[in-house]
């Protein structure tokens, strides 16, 4: 009797908590799945592919577009250099006959250095003419004091397959690494080595990376731009590098002494500079032959080219890859011919009618925020002034720039020279424009308009959306139906502008403290509760959200819900509006990923996975509880004091 009793006590605490042995999926428990669960249930993700999504449909069908618009720019040959290059990409016999023949002087010329002195004066023409990152990695910018005008930012150098320092120094990375330097051997027997030689020469290498690695920053200290802003005299940078000659490195790059430079990681070019000398001399040569071959696999043949390819699969879990020939070529003339196809692309495919829809939805949820501003109780009264004339002086970039670029037409290529040969020939193109923005001052947009994106830009207080983006709306839906989908990524863009970048900016873009310092250690305070409070989300087994590195998308996602919420309410939406609202804004997030590609974001995605872009910032919006009863015994439920906003 009293063994009875006690199974009654648990079967009673088991269903008063919800927590049924075989509990049914439902909506007070993971709005997420349960909103989606026909749509996962009925979505499988294709051979060949890592992950399915509602914004990987919207962007596949956009990819069919834009691949249908590259086969009318060659049957019209309104680029020839386009023509030309398509089919070099296609033509594999060709690149298998020519194999690196058209890299050979570069490989031969490091070879050829009796010293270090001549190695340096090599590698920084192989640089200039191959557009490698081996001394510096340099971008132009806005300076950040002053953004009516460009300076050159000194990045640090990438490691190998362009990856971070992350891979080399944080244990989470430490599979990838091995995954990179198993395919950095592969390269080095493509190319000649023998199989002891390539892992001595990979093992070097990783070492040397190694070092500089532990001595540089990690993505999450990246993640501050303002960290970026270092300017610095040429003089100290002599100082920095004292075994590369400043002055000849900077003619030879084409860039002015007077040049106002900021260097984003000094202590990554201090180790390099370190390894230049004598006695590093062939690791040095190995290195920069490495980098050269990385970087040029993918025009190789295809026994270098499948090397990329199997790589890029490994890491994201793919077992087969189904790209075609004529796949793999559109997605490298997308970026070699990005002003072409993305001219073309906004003509065809957006209206007048769906960019004044935008618009106004923009200035809908920007004039709501300005209201808004004025309810917190955190931020002192003079500060929410600031944040209210940033807001009122926000530019709102949508499609195309009127300056965007359009080099492409002066890639002068020849069918006579191999791919390789056109390949730099456009490499040069590209960098002489990134230097010529130093005069005209000229502000390049992030993203291509065929991307399904948009992005906030602290340099210029900008708000941006491509082309692509409108995909994410249907203009025959009601209006909270559309708050939930685009209205949802506007007002996360918006909230960027207040995150712990964009709060750096004032209403012009420049790099500015306009905080009183209580507002300052409030934000502070709040931030950190974001942190905690993402922290405890489990995504695989053992797998938690790292909600140091995803603060600003959570802080943009949670300004972002509590925004279109009020705004709605505002409108007098009702309760069926409201849930149209939501449920548009989880069926935007629907994915499925393989196991190998959620591990990867996990590591390098600033934002939190799908899921939880959904439920974590629904659970700390308290009309969400009104509106669907959400009580303690459910498991969306949070207490309403560990519910957290900033914005």
């Amino acid at each position: 009797m009293k063994n009875i009793k006690c199974l009654l006590i648990i079967i009673l605490i088991l269903s008063i908590s919800g927590c049924t042995l075989n509990k049914e999926l439902n909506i007070k428990d993971d709005y997420y799945d349960y909103i989606n669960k026909d749509l996962l249930k009925k979505e499988k993700i294709k051979e060949g592919e890592y992950t399915w999504s509602t914004f990987s449909e919207v962007q596949d069908k956009v990819d069919n577009q834009t691949d249908d618009i590259i086969k009318k720019l060659i049957s019209n040959n309104t680029n020839p250099n386009l023509n030309i290059i398509y089919s070099q990409l296609l033509d594999t016999t060709t690149r298998n006959d020519d194999d690196i023949s058209s890299l050979k002087p570069y490989l031969n010329k490091i070879d050829s250095s009796n010293n270090i002195k001549e190695f340096i004066n090599n590698a920084i023409y192989i640089e200039n003419n191959l557009n490698i990152d081996i001394f510096t990695n340099i971008k132009v910018d806005s300076d950040f004091k002053d953004t009516t005008q460009n300076i050159t930012y000194f990045y640090p150098i990438t490691f190998d397959f362009g990856t971070s320092a992350d891979y080399y120094v944080d244990e989470d990375y430490m599979s990838y690494k091995a995954l990179i330097k198993q395919y950095g051997i592969k390269i080095l027997k493509k190319y000649g080595y023998d199989t002891k030689t390539s892992r001595e020469i990979s093992t070097n290498i990783t070492n040397m990376y190694n070092d500089i690695a532990e001595n540089s920053l990690l993505s999450s200290d990246l993640e501050d731009i303002s960290k970026y802003y270092n300017i610095i005299t040429k003089d100290n940078l002599q100082k920095i590098y004292t075994n590369l000659d400043i002055d000849y490195y900077l003619k030879e790059k084409g860039l002015s002494n007077e040049i106002k430079f900021s260097i984003v990681d000094i202590n990554n070019y201090k180790t390099l500079n370190k390894y230049l000398t004598d006695n590093n001399l062939q690791l040095l040569k190995e290195y920069v032959k490495l980098k050269i071959l990385e970087n040029y696999s993918i025009y190789l043949s295809e026994d270098y080219s499948n090397l990329i390819y199997e790589l890029n699969n490994n890491f994201s879990g793919i077992n087969k890859d189904t790209d075609t020939k004529e796949d793999k070529a559109n997605n490298i003339v997308k970026s070699l011919f990005e002003y072409d196809i993305n001219n073309y692309y906004q003509k065809e495919y957006f209206t007048d009618e769906e960019k004044d829809y935008i618009e106004k939805m923009i200035n809908d949820i920007i004039s709501y925020y300005e209201k808004d501003i004025d309810s917190l109780d955190w931020l002192s009264s003079t500060t929410k002034e600031k944040a209210k004339l940033k807001l009122k002086n926000m530019n709102i970039n949508i499609g195309l720039k009127e300056n965007y670029p359009t080099y492409s037409n002066n890639y002068n290529l020849s069918s006579s020279n191999t791919l390789v040969d056109n390949i730099i020939k456009i490499s040069n193109v590209i960098n002489s424009y990134e230097l010529s923005k130093l005069n005209t001052n000229e502000k390049e947009q992030q993203l291509s308009q065929t991307t399904v994106n948009a992005y906030y830009n602290p340099g210029d207080n900008s708000i941006n959306f491509t082309v692509a983006s409108s995909n994410l709306f249907d203009i025959e839906k009601n209006y909270y139906q559309n708050l939930g989908t685009i209205g949802m990524v506007i007002a996360h863009e918006i909230t960027h502008a207040f995150d712990s970048n964009g709060s750096k900016f004032d209403e012009f873009g420049n790099l500015s403290n306009w905080w009183t310092k209580k507002d300052i250690a409030n934000y502070e305070n709040l931030q950190q509760k974001v942190i905690n409070y993402y922290n405890k989300y489990e995504v695989l087994d053992g797998l938690y959200i790292d909600g140091k590195k995803t603060v600003n998308e959570n802080i943009a996602d949670l300004g972002a819900i509590s925004c279109i919420t009020n705004l709605a309410k505002s409108k007098n939406a009702t309760t069926k509006e409201l849930q149209q609202m939501y449920t548009s804004l989880a069926n935007m997030w629907a994915t499925i990923s393989t196991e190998e590609y959620q591990k990867l974001l996990l590591l390098q995605d600033t934002h939190a996975p799908s899921k939880y872009r959904v439920n974590a910032p629904l659970s700390s919006t308290n009309a969400f509880y009104e509106i669907y009863n959400i009580t303690i015994f459910n498991d969306m439920y949070i207490p309403k004091k560990d519910r957290i906003n900033v914005w």
